[in-house]
C-alpha cells in the first residue's frame, strides 16, 4: 500500500478520529476500506509515527465493536 500522506490529511483524519470516536467509528473504518481499500488501523499505523500513531489507533480501537 502507497501512502502518500500530507500534513493536510493528517490533520484532516485526526480531526475525524477525534470528534467522531464515541459515535459512528465503526461506520467511519467500513466506509474508509470501501474507498481507500486498506483497514483504517493499517492505514494510520503506516502514515503515523510514534505517540501519536499510538493515540489514533487507540482512539479507533475504542470506538470499534468488540
Amino acid at each position: 500500500m502507497s501512502v502518500c500522506t500530507t500534513e493536510q490529511e493528517i490533520e484532516a483524519l485526526t480531526r475525524v478520529i477525534v470528534i467522531r470516536t464515541d459515535v459512528d467509528m465503526k461506520d467511519i473504518a467500513k466506509e474508509f476500506n470501501r474507498k481507500y481499500g486498506a483497514p483504517l488501523i493499517e492505514r494510520i499505523k503506516a502514515a503515523a509515527l510514534g505517540n501519536y500513531r499510538d493515540f489514533l489507533v487507540t482512539l479507533v480501537k475504542r470506538g470499534m465493536p468488540n
